[in-house]
């Protein structure tokens, strides 16, 4: 097992935030409801409402790729009111994994050192 974590940062477009926080919702429940493997999924916004961090851990590639295939479909109205500004992947993603999340501009990170609990 692998775990794959992720930081997707988006910048909410002005006048937007209502309808980002409603996408994001709507994105939460179908995770919470259909992905087991979706260990964590959070959304941190700061405090005027422009800027928000995704930080995500999963099982490991599969389990992205389920999220993917889930919450997909929803991207094209999470972009009508935010965009990706920076895309970090921590852990080992499958080649088909980096191929799905190309056009997202991800940066990698393979780990180095450090414990878990």
């Amino acid at each position: 097992m692998e775990l794959i974590t992720t930081d997707f940062q988006q910048s909410i477009k002005i006048g937007e935030l209502e309808a980002f926080k409603k996408t994001v919702d709507s994105m939460i429940e179908v995770t919470a409801r259909n992905e087991p493997d979706t260990l964590s999924y959070n959304w941190f916004i700061n405090e005027e409402g422009t800027e928000c961090h995704l930080l995500e851990t999963f099982k490991d590639s599969e389990a992205f790729i389920t999220h993917l295939n889930n919450v997909g479909p929803m991207f094209e109205e999470l972009f009508e009111s935010c965009t990706v500004t920076r895309a970090k992947v921590f852990g080992k993603p499958s080649d088909t994994l980096k191929e799905l999340l190309t056009p997202l501009g991800v940066e990698y990170f393979s780990h180095f050192n450090g414990i878990s609990r």
